[in-house]
C-alpha cells in the first residue's frame, strides 16, 4: 500500500469514526437535548422536549402536542422549588385529544385540540412527581415536576 493510499484510508477511517461519534444519541434527565430523544421518567421512557425552570413563578404554560417527533409535553421537565405552588396553563397544541394527569395530586384533565385549561399543582418537597397523558402514556407522553 502506497503512502498516499494509506493517508487517504486513514483520513476516511477518522471521518467515519467522527461521524459515528457525533450521530450517536444520548438522552439525559437534564432535558438539555430536544427532539425525539428519550429520557427516563419514573419507570417510563418519555419523549424529551426540554427542561425549564419555573422557580419563583406563579403561572407557567405547558404544551401537550403530537407531531412527526411523537407525543410529548413541552417542556417535558418543569423545575421549581420545594413546596412551590404553581398554576399550569395546559394547552393542547396537537391534532388529537390529550390528557394531563398527576395521580398523586388527583389531577386529570382532558383537552380537545386547541383547548387549554389551568391546573394548580405543588412541587414535591424533594425529588420528582410524574405527569402523563392517559391516552398516549405508552407512546412516551410523560413529564415531571422536579425540585431544582
Amino acid at each position: 500500500m502506497g503512502t498516499r493510499t494509506f493517508v487517504l484510508f486513514s483520513a476516511a477511517a477518522a471521518a467515519l469514526i467522527t461521524l459515528a461519534a457525533c450521530s450517536s444519541s444520548s438522552s439525559s434527565a437534564s432535558g438539555s437535548s430536544l427532539g425525539s430523544n428519550k429520557i427516563t421518567i419514573g419507570s417510563d421512557q418519555a419523549n424529551d422536549h426540554g427542561t425549564q425552570d419555573a422557580t419563583g413563578k406563579t403561572t407557567f404554560a405547558i404544551e401537550s402536542h403530537n407531531d412527526s417527533s411523537g407525543y410529548y409535553f413541552n417542556p417535558t421537565i418543569l423545575q421549581g422549588s420545594a413546596g412551590q405552588s404553581i398554576t399550569l396553563d395546559i394547552k393542547n397544541d396537537g391534532s388529537v385529544p390529550h390528557n394531563f394527569s398527576i395521580t398523586s395530586m388527583n389531577v386529570n384533565v382532558t383537552l380537545q385540540p386547541g383547548a387549554s385549561q389551568e391546573v394548580k399543582v405543588t412541587f414535591p418537597q424533594t425529588g420528582t412527581v410524574e405527569s402523563f397523558c392517559s391516552f398516549h402514556h405508552a407512546l412516551g407522553m410523560a413529564g415531571e415536576l422536579s425540585v431544582a
